[in-house]
């Protein structure tokens, strides 16, 4: 599921990238979108992802068995 999400989000990037500058307000679109897909970006990276809980060791068992 993350590759997908970080897929999605490197084609936006790309798309922003290559996306032809014609008057200021297209500037500060593809600024605004760029940093804002980088940030996502870099928070997906980061964040944890969840995890399966382990199992229990022997040693655990046995303590709450007594």
């Amino acid at each position: 599921m993350s590759y997908m999400l970080d897929l999605v989000l490197a084609a936006a990037l790309l798309f922003f990238l290559f996306l032809p500058i014609t008057d200021r307000r297209t500037v500060m679109l593809k600024l605004g979108m760029m940093t804002a897909a980088v940030i996502l970006f870099a928070a997906v990276l980061v964040a944890p992802h969840a995890v399966a809980p382990a199992a229990p060791s022997a040693q655990a068992q046995l303590v709450t068995r007594n």
